[in-house]
C-alpha cells in the first residue's frame, strides 16, 4: 500500500501520522527537553525523539472513522487510567486489556501494511477527490474505478474484526500496578503476548499480578524481556537509568 497524500492543505484535517502507540503514552516518558531515547535494534543507534516523530506512526495506514471512532475511545478510556491511577479494586481492567489489543493490532499493520482491494462487479463511484473526502470524514467508504477500495478501509475493519476475535484471549485480564523501587522501565515499541505496559519510568501495568514495588533486579529482568519483545526499537526516558538483566 502506498500513501496517499489528501488534497492540498488537508482541508478536512485527516489524521496523516496515526500512532500505534498514543502520543500521550509516550510523553509521559519525556525528559527535560520533551523527548524519549529511542534506541533502534537493527543499528544499535540511540536517538531522542519527541512524542509525534514520525518513527512511532503508521502513515495513513486505517481511515478516519477507525482513527476517531472506536480507536479514539479506546484510547480515552486508557488515558483516564495512566492520568489517574486507581486502586486495584476500582481499576478498569477492561479498558487496559482493550488498549493492549489495540496497540498490539496497529502495530501488527503498522509493519504489514494491506494492499488496497479489488470488489468484482462493483462499478466505479465516479466520485471526484473532495467528494472522496468528504465521505470519508463523514465515516463513509467508496469505490473507485474498477473496483478499488483504498487499503485503509480494509485495514480499518480488518482492526475491529481483530480486536472482536482477540477479546476472549484477555478479558478476563486484570492487570496489577508494578513500581519500581530503583531504576527505570524502557518500553519496547509493541509487546506481541507479553501482558505487560509500562505507564511512566517508574510505573507499569502487568495482568495476572497485584499491585506491588519491584526491586532493582526486578526491573532489570523486566526490561530485559521488553527488548526481546521489541521489533524494530525501544525507548526510555533515559536509557543509562534502565537497568538491564
Amino acid at each position: 500500500m502506498s500513501f496517499e497524500k489528501p488534497q492540498k492543505g488537508n482541508p478536512h484535517q485527516f489524521v496523516i501520522q496515526q500512532h500505534f502507540h498514543t502520543a500521550h503514552c509516550i510523553g509521559k516518558f519525556n525528559g527535560g527537553d520533551e523527548k524519549v531515547e529511542v534506541k533502534f535494534i537493527e543499528t544499535g543507534v540511540i536517538e531522542r525523539k519527541g512524542k509525534r516523530s514520525k518513527v512511532f506512526c503508521a502513515k495513513r495506514n486505517w481511515d478516519e472513522k477507525a482513527e476517531k471512532g472506536l480507536m479514539g475511545d479506546i484510547e480515552k478510556d486508557f488515558h483516564e487510567e495512566i492520568n489517574n491511577i486507581k486502586s486495584f479494586e476500582n481499576r478498569n481492567h477492561d479498558a487496559i486489556s482493550k488498549y493492549f489489543l489495540l496497540w498490539r493490532i496497529r502495530h501488527h499493520f503498522y509493519t504489514s501494511p494491506m494492499s488496497d482491494a479489488t470488489l468484482n462487479g462493483i462499478p466505479d463511484s465516479g466520485l471526484t477527490k473532495e467528494q472522496e473526502e468528504v465521505l470519508e470524514s463523514k465515516g463513509a467508504m467508496y469505490v473507485r474505478e474498477g473496483g478499488e477500495v483504498p487499503a485503509r478501509f480494509m485495514t480499518g475493519i480488518q482492526v475491529l474484526i481483530q480486536l472482536d476475535r482477540q477479546w476472549p484471549s484477555v478479558e478476563s485480564m486484570q492487570w496489577g500496578l508494578f513500581e519500581a523501587r530503583e531504576g527505570e522501565f524502557l518500553v519496547a515499541d509493541c509487546y506481541q503476548d507479553l501482558t505487560f505496559m509500562p505507564i511512566s519510568p517508574k510505573f507499569a501495568f502487568c495482568a495476572s499480578y497485584k499491585d506491588q514495588i519491584i526491586s532493582k533486579s526486578d526491573v532489570a529482568e523486566i526490561n530485559k524481556q521488553s527488548i526481546s519483545k521489541s521489533s524494530s526499537f525501544y525507548f526510555a526516558r533515559d536509557l543509562d537509568k534502565c537497568p538491564v538483566a
